[in-house]
């Protein structure tokens, strides 16, 4: 049917999401996208699975191959889902390879780490992830950097008023 909410997210499926967007954005199943590390590592899967399943949302986690098979297919279903990927990038490479995902990514908490700046609350991009959205704008896609519902947050062109280079 649809996705009702498209997120980067590093901490992927957590208390802003599960108790706030969750409850402004109806979906019937969480998708995670995240990196093959995650895909593959089973104890992880299950905590994130089970954080799902305690809000009876089922969550499927698949590397960018997997998500680039399966997220058309449910496009193509009758039910909700959102989409939550670990990194700009990840949506980034989704498209690139002809996914449409909608006209919106929200973006929530991106850590700090080296080569990155502060751009929002808990949001730091790194110059890559800058030219990751620009190409996703390009796109037709409306970024807004805002953790919770209530935010008025920042968009894109907010944002790089002030970038200054990662």
């Amino acid at each position: 049917m649809s996705l009702s909410l498209v997120r980067v997210d590093d901490r992927l499926i957590h208390g802003q999401v599960l108790l706030m967007w969750t409850k402004v954005r109806l979906g019937d199943a969480i998708i995670l996208l995240v990196d093959d590390a995650l895909a593959n590592d089973q104890f992880l899967k299950e905590v994130f699975m089970n954080a799902g399943n305690g809000l009876g949302k089922k969550v499927y986690i698949f590397n960018v191959d997997e998500a680039v098979e399966k997220i058309p297919k449910a496009m193509n279903g009758k039910k909700n889902y959102y989409l939550i990927s670990k990194k700009i990038e990840q949506l980034y490479e989704l498209k690139r390879r002809g996914i449409d995902f909608g006209n919106e990514i929200i973006f929530g908490t991106a850590s700090k780490a080296a080569g990155t700046e502060k751009v929002y609350n808990n949001i730091y991009l790194s110059s890559n992830d800058m030219k990751y959205c620009d190409f996703l704008d390009s796109q037709g896609i409306n970024i807004l950097f805002k953790l919770i519902p209530d935010e008025k947050g920042l968009t894109l062109k907010d944002v790089k008023t002030n970038y200054k280079g990662g």
